[in-house]
């Protein structure tokens, strides 16, 4: 089954909600597999450009340190899962990288 999954970054950790220096890095798996990668530098850090850039992209999951109440529940809204740092301490995919 493909899917994408959308890991936020800034300086090489997860990114502590959006902002200017926050990386979109996109996933694409295929059954388990990465079958191919997209960075995306953010043009804005409004939560309907994010959300928007988001469901363009089809992305299922994002992966973030933390991640505001207004733009988990928008993104929620437009079935797009969400994983903060509490969420993700035994998550096989995340678990595949290492974030200070």
């Amino acid at each position: 089954m493909k899917k994408i999954i959308a890991v936020l970054t800034q300086k090489g950790a997860l990114s502590i909600g959006i902002q200017g220096n926050t990386t979109v890095n996109l996933f694409e798996l295929e059954d388990e597999n990465v079958k191919g990668v997209e960075c995306i530098t953010l043009e804005s850090t409004g939560n309907n450009y994010f959300s928007l850039l988001m469901a363009i992209k089809k992305v299922s999951l994002v992966y973030a340190d933390t991640i505001n109440s207004d733009l988990k529940k928008i993104l929620n809204e437009i079935g797009i899962k969400t994983k903060c740092k509490e969420d993700i301490p035994n998550d096989r995919f995340i678990s595949q990288f290492i974030f200070g």
